[in-house]
């Protein structure tokens, strides 16, 4: 798996000898340890889940084809690839019944059943055991791992008057950096799947290999890299912590120098037995169903990675993976969806856009252009920028050339509900006269229209809402909407004015479920009075003792039409009978303590209906033992900033 990293080994051996294999060793273990000191180690954990499980289950692949001819005791092929192998298909059919496959097999199984019937032994010793016992008392001919070294250090091979460009040994020993260090911390991630949970730290992880290579050129080795052949093996055995590895190092070293007998006559055979039950799990497929079942792009990323790693190397294979998730990342993000509904007069067409606006909408704003010209009948076209995430300059030249079209054919267009930036992007790519309206408001489209004697259809706005809403929102959040259909548990009940610049769920950023809401002329709560037939009376019980809400929340806001009213009439009446006695509820509170303006109104009437909440059975008692939390906020329509009663500081304060 990690033969990327061999041939470039080769290569710095063959060019600058042993000498400059070790120098590039020791830098690529300092950089390791500067980018990890530096956290810059975090950088994969922006690569897909897709990619790595791509990454894990083409190593697999790739070792399970590697492991045929040393299972079947053939001789290994120079070029050992898939195609490789399947020409010499006939040659492993051949040796199905080998003593190496039947070893092979035997090691599989006793993974396989060890662990499910004595659960605490450690299935590795038994599967590399019983094997060397069947050999050794039948006295099967088998390949064995044969002669390795019996010490560590070799000075005599190191020469470093042999290097004659160090500059280029420094260029290669920061691609054996990237590579060694791209190596380790997708096998860490990929491991990490293989196991329980995100367990690695890129940053430590770098920093322990550049050690590691560090120690390892001292020594005179070659530089190392993570690879999850091996560690998968590690989390097969049973491996949770990193004392694991710490006992093998100690382990290999002590084989080496003891006991290098142990590893000379074991059977290649049982090694590649553990190998192969290592790739059957790297193979991930059951994780490849349940990505198949959430996101089905990322599954076509996972095989766009898989193929190129089985059929080029580990790195081309990676490099492929990433550019195909930055290329469907990139549509994805850039890509433009509109909602177009037509009024029932005929005369006016609503555009919700959504999404991004870019170089690559050219094709979805020419189709709306197309709808546009095929209903003759059509005076006005308001495209909605409300929901549109972003618009960049080539987006913005196409939206204002198409609105320069429509306009030339007779019609008028609007851009409506742009954000400060969107407008700023549209006018700056405007040029000589525009030949559209801007509007904020509805009011605004609604003046527009009646100025062309065009009636503005309330209804129709609300039925494109209703569209988005089904479309967008409802589709999207199915389940939410399923479990709220069995039963309401707000956390609090709001009550407010009933001013429609206010959106409650907007400014607490709340999704349906959690808020509920009484609202009204002036946020008022009526003092209790047992015979009193308001509504608010009732919806406070219920929300107390039948929703069992313990958070109550009265939001006033600044110009609010309901105090300038109390706070201009005084003692007289506005002439409407409902209004001037729910009104009177205000001017109750104006007699304990009249205002001297409107914007002081406001305080003192959401202060006095404080009170009022607390002649409500049973609320005093549940305030005094903090069973309930009662607020009083002030919402700022100049600002859209929120305002907090402080008990401390006797006034209000911005909560942001």
């Amino acid at each position: 798996p990690a033969v990327a990293m061999s041939v470039l080994l080769a290569n710095t051996m063959n060019e600058f000898g042993f000498a400059g294999l070790l120098v590039a060793g020791f830098v690529c273990g300092v950089l390791q340890i500067v980018f990890g000191v530096s956290k810059l180690g975090r950088v994969t954990k922006y690569i897909p889940l897709s990619l790595i499980l791509a990454f894990t289950a083409g190593i697999g692949f790739l070792l399970f084809f590697e492991q045929l001819p040393h299972i079947f005791q053939l001789a290994e092929p120079d070029n050992n690839t898939i195609g490789m192998t399947v020409r010499h298909a006939h040659l492993y059919l051949r040796h199905i019944s080998s003593a190496g496959v039947l070893l092979t097999v035997l090691t599989i199984v006793i993974l396989s059943i060890v662990p499910r019937y004595l659960p605490r032994a450690y299935s590795f010793v038994f599967a590399v055991i019983i094997p060397m016992a069947i050999i050794h008392f039948t006295g099967i001919n088998v390949n064995v791992v044969g002669e390795i070294p019996h010490d560590l250090i070799h000075p005599e091979i190191i020469d470093f008057s042999l290097i004659h460009n160090w500059h280029r040994l420094l260029i290669t020993a920061l691609e054996v950096f990237i590579l060694a260090s791209l190596e380790t911390l997708l096998s860490s991630s990929a491991v990490d799947l293989m196991g329980k949970g995100d367990l690695h730290n890129p940053n430590q992880e770098l920093i322990g290999q550049g050690i590691a290579n560090i120690g390892t050129s001292i020594f005179g080795g070659i530089p190392v890299t993570g690879v999850v052949a091996r560690s998968s093996v590690n989390v097969l055995a049973g491996a949770k912590t990193r004392r694991a590895a710490i006992f093998h190092s100690f382990i290999v070293l002590a084989v080496v120098y003891f006991a290098p007998q142990l590893i000379e006559n074991m059977p290649v055979a049982v090694l590649s037995g553990i190998l192969l039950a290592a790739a059957f799990k790297m193979m991930n497929i059951r994780q490849v169903i349940d990505l198949w079942r959430s996101d089905r792009v990322d599954v076509l990323i996972y095989f766009i990675t898989f193929f190129a790693i089985i059929c080029t190397d580990l790195v081309s294979g990676i490099q492929t993976g990433l550019l195909a998730a930055f290329i469907i990342v990139g549509f994805r993000m850039l890509r433009t969806r509109a909602e177009i509904k037509l009024w029932t007069n005929n005369n006016v067409l609503r555009v919700g856009l959504a999404g991004n606006i870019s170089f690559l909408s050219y094709e979805k704003l020419a189709n709306i252009k197309e709808f546009v010209q095929n209903h003759k009948a059509l005076q006005f076209v308001v495209f909605e920028f409300a929901d549109l995430h972003n618009i960049d300059s080539g987006g913005a030249k196409h939206l204002i050339s198409i609105a320069d079209e429509l306009t030339e054919a007779g019609l008028k267009v609007v851009f409506h509900s742009m954000k400060d930036y969107q407008q700023n992007i549209i006018i700056a790519n405007t040029f000589g006269e525009k030949s559209y309206h801007i509007t904020i408001a509805e009011h605004q489209i609604k003046d527009l229209l009646e100025k062309s004697g065009v009636t503005h259809s309330a209804n129709d706005v609300l039925r494109h809402g209703i569209t988005k809403y089904v479309s967008h929102y409802a589709q999207n959040n199915q389940q939410l909407i399923t479990t709220l259909a069995q039963g309401q548990k707000p956390h609090t009940l709001l009550i407010t004015c009933s001013d429609s610049r206010l959106n409650p769920n907007a400014f607490f950023s709340a999704n349906i479920g959690e808020i509920f809401i009484v609202r009204n002329v002036g946020n008022v709560v009526p003092p209790y009075m047992p015979d009193n037939i308001y509504s608010e009376i009732a919806a406070i019980e219920y929300a107390i003792a039948e929703l069992g809400v313990r958070n109550i929340v009265i939001c006033a806001h600044t110009e609010c039409g309901a105090v300038k009213a109390s706070v201009a009439t005084g003692d007289d009446k506005l002439g409407y009978i409902g209004l001037d006695n729910w009104l009177g509820l205000i001017k109750a509170g104006f007699k304990i303590n009249k205002p001297k303006d409107a914007a002081e109104g406001v305080r003192i009437n959401l202060l006095h209906q404080v009170q009022n909440l607390k002649t409500y059975p049973g609320i005093g008692e549940m305030l005094a033992r903090k069973e309930l939390t009662l607020n009083a906020w002030i919402y700022d329509v100049h600002s859209g900033h929120m305002l907090e009663w402080s008990n401390e500081k006797r006034d209000f304060v911005q909560i942001v």
